[in-house]
């Protein structure tokens, strides 16, 4: 969330220093400033999509190796306690 905070802040200082120095220019610069900002706006939110994915990804990722590793030690548990005839082999 952090670093979607900051791309957006950094969007909006873009998008208000682009504004006052467009409000001086004639209509052709003008355009050529929201053209720019444009790009620029669409350069972050492409930004954003990829951190945001990348972030879910990895939360997935960890997700499914937490899984793996508790499945693994349990697995492992019932392995000893069967080894050494345990009553109650769940763990």
């Amino acid at each position: 969330m952090a670093i979607k905070r900051t791309l957006l802040n950094t969007a909006l200082v873009l998008v208000t220093a682009a504004t006052l120095a467009a409000c001086g220019q004639d209509s052709e610069d003008n355009n050529k400033v929201e053209d720019a900002m444009s790009s620029a706006g669409d350069a972050v939110e492409q930004t954003m999509d990829n951190a945001s994915e990348a972030l879910d990804n990895a939360g997935n990722a960890v997700e499914d190796t937490m899984t793996d590793t508790g499945n693994a030690v349990e697995d492992t548990c019932e392995d000893v306690k069967e080894g050494v005839d345990a009553a109650n082999t769940n763990c």
